[in-house]
């Protein structure tokens, strides 16, 4: 008989007693900071308040630690970001990246090709398919986005070809302006192409995904629900994504599932297709950035499990007030920013 391997892969931790350790973890912090910021002011002696204080101190770092052991490296790689610089990060994965003829979608499509991925080109026609399909030696799909039969099939063509480790939907159109000045085809195409698209997407390929698999919805700015003026009809195809992807993962959860939706919140690029716009997000602070940065930040993205990825620390920090204090971010976005995006659509429609 043989004798069983002392190095044998350690048995996986239930999942009820992560999620436990990440509540333990979140718990400790405001029971810590009780010690100094609530404890101090309580109508009780001296000696109470020192005993209290002590107490909650032992008790947020018992909470932290006895979770740290619990979770150990998996509580690093939450919140650290994952190297997608060194050439091999997405080594022998293969990833569809929908909307690769577009500006950013060509940069994640580099940064794949530059990691040792082979990425799959999915575009809406055979728009560039001799040029960057050539360059990175990648294979290319039609998919047209409004039609869930050519959705399903595209999806059904790639799994025959290989395995499919990771998707990134990189596609979508950007309505800005005032809503008394939508037309009622924008509204519909709009829609169409933010929403119910991912939504296809993802139904026709989370069952095709390699165990582990994510799949990378590109919203827009802030989390899906900072609600900029003149970006209405925008707004409400993105926050509609990101609550889809909340509650899939929560689908996902409940079925053992590993595979994942993270809504990703790039920064502005510098595309074609924002470069209008660049003097505008220069003024509000979000000067755009290279879209090969933003294709790292999706590539991060893909390896770190979260849900919800926002580029940009002032972003996240907007997105934040916003959840919690929506009062404050309406007097935050309507002081400089609703100022700021009203004159220049203003003086867009003047044009």
């Amino acid at each position: 008989m043989t004798k069983p391997s002392s190095t044998s892969p350690p048995k996986a931790k239930p999942r009820w007693l992560i999620k436990l350790a990440w509540a333990a973890v979140i718990l400790s912090f405001p029971v810590w900071f009780a010690a100094f910021l609530v404890v101090p002011f309580l109508p009780l002696e001296a000696a109470s308040r020192v005993a209290l204080a002590g107490a909650c101190i032992a008790v947020g770092e018992a909470l932290f630690w006895g979770a740290s052991l619990v979770l150990g490296a998996q509580a690093l790689a939450r919140f650290r970001r994952p190297r997608v610089d060194r050439g091999g990060s997405f080594a022998n994965k293969r990833v569809v990246v929908i909307g690769a003829n577009g500006g950013l979608g060509s940069a994640i499509a580099r940064a794949l090709h530059r990691e040792g991925a082979s990425p799959v080109l999915v575009t809406r026609g055979s728009a560039d398919k001799d040029g960057l399909a050539n360059e990175l030696s990648a294979s290319h799909e039609f998919m047209e986005l409004s039609d869930h039969q050519s959705i399903e099939q595209a999806a059904e063509r790639i799994q025959a070809q290989g395995p499919i480790h990771h998707v990134v939907c990189a596609a979508g159109v950007d309505v800005r302006k005032a809503f008394s000045e939508h037309a009622i085809e924008e509204i519909d195409k709009q829609l169409t192409i933010d929403l119910r698209a991912p939504m296809l997407i993802s139904k026709a390929f989370l069952p095709r995904l390699e165990p582990g698999g994510t799949i990378a919805l590109l919203g827009g700015f802030g989390d899906g629900r900072l609600a900029f003026p003149y970006y209405s009809a925008d707004v409400a195809a993105r926050a509609g994504l990101a609550a889809f992807c909340e509650s899939i993962n929560r689908e996902l959860d409940l079925a053992a599932n590993p595979a994942r939706l993270v809504f990703v919140s790039p920064a502005p690029a510098d595309t074609a297709a924002e470069r209008p716009y660049a003097e505008l997000w220069t003024a509000m602070g979000s000067r755009p950035v290279p879209p090969s940065a933003v294709a790292d930040f999706v590539l991060q993205a893909l390896l770190m499990g979260r849900t919800v990825q926002t580029m940009g620390f002032s972003t996240r920090l907007l997105a934040s007030v916003n959840a919690l204090f929506p009062g404050l971010a309406d007097v935050l976005v309507l002081r400089k920013l609703g100022r700021l995006l009203k004159a220049h659509f203003d003086r867009r429609l003047m044009q």
